[in-house]
């Protein structure tokens, strides 16, 4: 019996001591590059799950001084981060209540394709533009918006409908293709002034920026769509619907799931640097919207966000994810700003459109540039 005691008091300690470890790789995560240390990013996805059981492994071993306060200062030292995860402030409704507030909506509207199969991807569309018109939304960030020029298909007559806003920008896709394409789509109220596409050094264009001429002066908006994990057939993980994928896991599907995050998170890593240079070029204040597919303890966040301020600090409220299919808070889609740019509120629609949901941002300016 007293073997037995020993026996799993030694593993009790050993898993609290595992925990800690695998908090303090979550925490090194935003500053490891992926393409010297790739698996350091994979605990950076389990955040505030880690985070949260290393609180209840202070709890548990609070007899264990020393180790309860190592676990403790540790808790502290990670809080800043857990904070972009767990929203506080919530929106400023006296603010929000005055005039001169611009509202940006960024969606991944995933090619209007209705997850739940019930709708068509015309339907779907007009659902999307419904919700654009209801939030009086004057800056719209889409990424795989769909487009087809076709003239003899019936895809084109009855997709695409106009934009509500007068001004647009779509990056490249070709005019004359017979396949639907998905591309990214900025489209503004105001009027624009100059747009291009960031593109990588190996020709691959993951994000657009346009350059609007508001009142209060120009900023330069980027659309961003980063590198998606490609986790068609992992995507059960992420919620209550595991028993399809256990029972075909084995450890070469183990090795393929590793490799897709592998690729992911190099790719973002690269896309990330080659956007962030671009980023500090910019002659305007910015703004940075879009599907990251990156959490706030990543890399690719951290290099994004320098200097910027994340709208979800600003006006998000407790834990949210902004990938639908996911039970597990993991935001994914941000908004960033210039100090420039004042964030009032942050809103995350649940809608059932896609496999994302829709961040309504409002924001004003707190100087003319």
């Amino acid at each position: 019996m007293k073997l037995i005691n020993r026996i799993f008091r030694l593993l009790f300690r050993l898993s609290g001591f595992l925990l800690l470890a695998a908090l303090v790789a979550a925490m090194i995560s935003p500053h490891a590059d992926p393409y010297h240390c790739w698996i350091i990013s994979f605990f950076g996805l389990a955040y505030p799950l880690l985070w949260l059981a290393n609180l209840l492994n202070a709890l548990l071993n609070i007899r264990f001084r020393i180790f309860s306060r190592v676990i403790l200062i540790i808790l502290l030292a990670g809080l800043p981060m857990m904070l972009k995860h767990f929203g506080v402030y919530g929106p400023d409704k006296y603010i929000l209540s005055a005039g001169g507030a611009y509202t940006l909506v960024t969606y991944n509207v995933h090619g209007f394709s209705d997850i739940s199969g019930k709708k068509s991807v015309y339907d779907v569309q007009f659902l999307v533009h419904e919700l654009y018109a209801r939030e009086n939304a004057g800056l719209i960030c889409m990424q795989e918006y769909p487009v087809r020029r076709n003239p003899s298909g019936g895809f084109n007559r009855n997709m695409n409908i106009s934009p509500l806003l007068p001004h647009n920008h779509l990056s490249w896709y070709e005019p004359d293709g017979i396949y639907m394409e998905s591309v990214l789509m900025t489209s503004t109220r105001q009027k624009i002034q100059n747009q291009g596409t960031v593109y990588s050094p190996d020709i691959e264009d993951f994000a657009i920026y346009t350059d609007i001429s508001f009142p209060e002066g120009t900023v330069r908006v980027y659309n961003v769509h980063l590198q998606s994990l490609m986790l068609k057939e992992e995507r059960s993980l992420l919620n209550n619907s595991t028993t399809g994928y256990i029972k075909k896991s084995t450890l070469r599907q183990g090795w393929v799931t590793a490799a897709k995050l592998r690729r992911a998170f190099i790719l973002r890593s690269y896309q990330a640097k080659c956007l962030a240079q671009h980023i500090q070029q910019s002659p305007w204040p910015v703004i940075v919207a879009g599907d990251f597919n990156d959490t706030p303890a990543s890399f690719a966040y951290r290099i994004l966000s320098k200097g910027l301020c994340d709208s979800f600090e600003s006006g998000g409220q407790g834990f949210t994810t902004t990938f639908s299919e996911s039970h597990y808070p993991i935001r994914i889609d941000h908004v960033l700003a210039s100090p420039q740019i004042k964030i009032l509120s942050y809103e995350r629609k649940l809608t059932g459109y896609s496999d994302h949901y829709p961040i309504v941002v409002r924001f004003s300016f707190r100087n003319s540039n």
